[in-house]
């Protein structure tokens, strides 16, 4: 299943990678973002069996919910790919 994102999703994974690369050594945020896409592609396999998210926000939107390390991501589900339309860290949110 093909993953795309938000405007807003996309914008805070790219902020994300940049912050990381900015804050250790050369190649770090790329290394990580290589980790972060392992593990969505991952994930998702089975996509449609992850439950709503915790979060009322979320789940009245039936977004659902995966964690990667820190960090929430909140995805939907449509026919032909899934939309990555939240990339939080887990402090800024409240279940």
């Amino acid at each position: 299943m093909q993953i795309k994102y938000t405007t807003d999703a996309f914008a805070s994974l790219a902020q994300l990678v940049n912050f990381i690369e900015s804050k250790n050594t050369a190649g770090a945020g790329m290394r990580w973002l290589a980790k972060y896409e392992r593990f969505l592609i991952s994930s998702l396999v089975d996509a449609r069996r992850k439950p709503l998210c915790n979060n009322a926000t979320f789940k009245k939107l039936n977004l659902r919910c995966i964690y990667f390390n820190e960090w929430l991501i909140a995805f939907s589900i449509n026919e032909n790919f899934v939309l990555i339309e939240a990339l939080l860290h887990k402090s800024r949110i409240a279940d």
